[in-house]
């Protein structure tokens, strides 16, 4: 049984007249009987008492009728409903986006475009594992993430560099370390180090490469400090995080001249076509589009 066998039927039923049914749905009359014949075969009914020209419904033909609307209006609502969800959603941006700077000026950009556009941005926080899969099978429209070779090598994309982003430590106010220009990442092998908030996977491979103790993680300022105050260690953290200054107990050592470092990029594919998506790039490109936004 098919669709289109009920929506013949339901057709010629209304009418009890085949020519009509036919006019109606703009196709051969021989068709809709070669239709309805097959149907009546399928279910091993007849559902039409042929007199002549006219025709009537059976018994069999009037339960159809009733069976077949319903299934009909059902199948008219479904695809109301998925037209109306896809409009809908072709006026949501969806974004996903790692811990990075961009936690820190979402809501600008966000702002900055729904002020100029009628479609509305969902930002999704996300595993850097995770958002290149989300992006192909079109669960996020717009991926803000770290550019690897991965996506370098994958020309289906279309990619926008847009920042570095780069970390620091913090230092006890009397440790060697401070004296030092451009310290080397070796010179904190056998320190104990935080990570103030969980750094990228990436950035904490590089680091766990040089550094003899586990890494800790903290995830409030005033735990930081307080380890600082006590000199119970070191807090490293991307430059946009940054603790209250106090140079009576630490200081502030720049890492950006170390590998520990990541570009930050605005990833979307090109055959998408949702409302505004293009406005959404130029209003990225001009808020973000520069190195060290955040310095």
């Amino acid at each position: 049984m098919e669709i289109k066998q009920l929506k013949y039927f339901i057709e010629v039923a209304k009418r009890e007249h085949l020519s009509e049914a036919a006019l109606e749905l703009d196709i051969a009359q021989s068709a809709i009987s070669r239709q309805i014949t097959q149907l009546e075969k399928e279910l091993q009914v007849t559902l039409f008492k042929r007199e002549g020209r006219n025709i009537h419904l059976t018994d069999e033909g009037k339960h159809l009728f009733t069976e077949a609307t319903k299934i009909i209006d059902q199948l008219d609502e479904t695809i109301r409903l998925f037209h109306n969800q896809s409009e809908s959603n072709h006026f949501i941006i969806r974004i996903g986006y790692v811990e990075s700077y961009i936690s820190q000026v979402l809501t600008l950009l966000i702002q900055a475009f729904e002020n100029k556009s009628d479609s509305v941005v969902e930002p999704i926080l996300m595993e850097e594992s995770d958002i290149l899969n989300a992006l192909l099978t079109d669960q996020i429209d717009i991926a803000f993430t770290e550019l690897t070779q991965t996506l370098k090598q994958n020309s289906s994309l279309k990619i926008n560099p847009l920042f570095e982003e780069n970390f620091h430590i913090y230092v006890p106010k009397d440790d060697p370390i401070t004296m030092a220009t451009n310290p080397p990442l070796i010179q904190f092998s056998n320190k104990m180090i935080y990570e103030l908030y969980a750094l990228p996977s990436n950035i904490r491979q590089t680091l766990e490469k040089v550094v003899e103790t586990p890494i800790r993680t903290v995830t409030h300022t005033q735990i930081a400090q307080y380890l600082l105050n006590k000199e119970r260690g070191y807090i490293i953290a991307p430059s946009y995080h940054l603790l209250d200054k106090n140079p009576q107990k630490w200081v502030d050592v720049s890492l950006e001249h170390t590998e520990l470092r990541r570009t930050i990029c605005s990833v979307v594919r090109p055959d998408n076509r949702k409302n505004d998506l293009q406005l959404m790039l130029t209003t990225i490109e001009q808020l973000l589009s520069r190195s060290a936004t955040y310095h």
